[in-house]
């Protein structure tokens, strides 16, 4: 048989059920609060990122008409091994005609370029020359209308020279891009 509840027990029942009730409600608020939190944060980085996109969707006429200049403009090779010869033979007689001396022609082994939006052919090179010649000759070396870059270059001036004007010596790296597989 149960007693019934004298009316301290009954405050001190109700108190304990306040705080339940209490203490229930900060745990559901404070796992809103995170949920909502977490919520409002993704919103943000999906705004960034709708940006970004709007940003991309802006340019494509400048990026499609990019494409077609490098489809249209870009050679083609059937033969990297050929085409990174041929590199080092233009590099040799442009040096050549420059009045530059090319040493240590190294043509690097060919591997597979993980662009595939392009294939690539490099050769190194050690040139000596007068400083503003080989200077000169090493701003026509890269451009987009020749589809090359320097890779790597290395400039020190030649102490051993006896020549008056100032004598480098150059390790240049140059790359050359064609056009990826027919099948890629």
């Amino acid at each position: 048989m149960a007693a019934k509840l004298t009316p301290r027990e009954k405050n001190l029942l109700l108190l304990c059920v306040a705080v339940l009730v209490v203490m229930t409600g900060m745990i559901l608020t404070k796992q809103f609060l995170d949920r909502r939190k977490a919520a409002l944060e993704k919103i943000v980085s999906l705004q960034r990122q709708k940006a970004e996109n709007d940003g991309w969707a802006k340019e494509q006429p400048f990026w499609e008409k990019r494409r077609l200049w490098l489809a249209d403009r870009m050679p083609g090779t059937d033969s990297l091994g050929r085409a990174q010869g041929q590199l080092l033979e233009d590099i040799q007689n442009e040096a050549l005609e420059w009045g530059i001396i090319a040493e240590q022609p190294t043509l690097p082994p060919l591997a597979s370029t993980p662009n595939p939006a392009y294939r690539e052919v490099t050769i190194s090179v050690r040139l000596r020359g007068d400083q503003a010649t080989v200077l000169s000759w090493l701003a026509t070396l890269q451009s987009p209308e020749k589809f090359q870059a320097v890779r790597e270059l290395q400039i020190e001036i030649d102490t051993r020279a006896r020549e008056k004007t100032p004598q480098v010596i150059c390790n240049l790296t140059l790359a050359r891009w064609f056009k990826p597989e027919a099948g890629v």
